[in-house]
């Protein structure tokens, strides 16, 4: 079995702010009991700070998938990220669409923009094809790249429930965007 992770990446929050923002999320994710604190961690084997709660399947898009599971074990490890890192889709890469027309980004342009924007600010794209400028972020795709100072990494995790991921956007901040992973 190959793993897999939905991450909650978001764009706007600058690095000094991060930590608290993560603090405040998993506070309200613990609350919640989505998360609880891993109390057996292992480097290999169960290396994420949280695990899923005893409420977790309230994240789920299916709350049922958790009865279909081997002990109601819904995934793996829940990580909350402070600090910048790049976010990528695995395997699965495709370039992002411009937020206007839908053409996808050349995928060198892609990928030569992603180091430049780990080491400084996120770069202005224009879109070849209609014209419009945007910041790489409101590129959309899942499937595609993203760097950030803030994130919620779900490993192994079936599909969230949208009004979950609406209600964990509110608590990250106003420009999160959805990466799949898949190696």
């Amino acid at each position: 079995m190959s793993d897999s992770a939905i991450i909650v990446a978001e764009l706007s929050v600058p690095a000094r702010e991060a930590p608290a923002r993560a603090a405040a999320t998993a506070a309200w994710l613990l609350a919640q009991g989505v998360i609880r604190p891993n109390e057996r961690p292992d480097p290999l084997w169960r290396p994420s700070r949280y695990d899923p709660g005893p409420a977790a399947s309230t994240a789920l898009a299916d709350r049922r998938t958790a009865d279909r599971t081997v002990d109601g074990a819904i995934g793996d490890g829940i990580d909350i990220i402070d600090r910048r890192q790049i976010h990528d889709p695995g395997g699965n890469y495709t370039p992002p669409g411009c937020p206007r027309c839908a053409v996808p980004l050349d995928a060198d342009t892609h990928t030569a923009l992603i180091l430049p924007w780990l080491d400084g600010d996120e770069p202005l794209v224009t879109c070849a094809h209609c014209g419009a400028a945007a910041l790489l972020g409101d590129w959309s795709g899942h499937w595609a790249v993203l760097v950030s100072d803030l994130a919620v990494r779900f490993t192994n995790w079936p599909p969230l429930d949208d009004a979950f991921l609406h209600a964990l956007q509110a608590h990250l901040g106003p420009r999160c965007r959805l990466i799949h992973h898949l190696l």
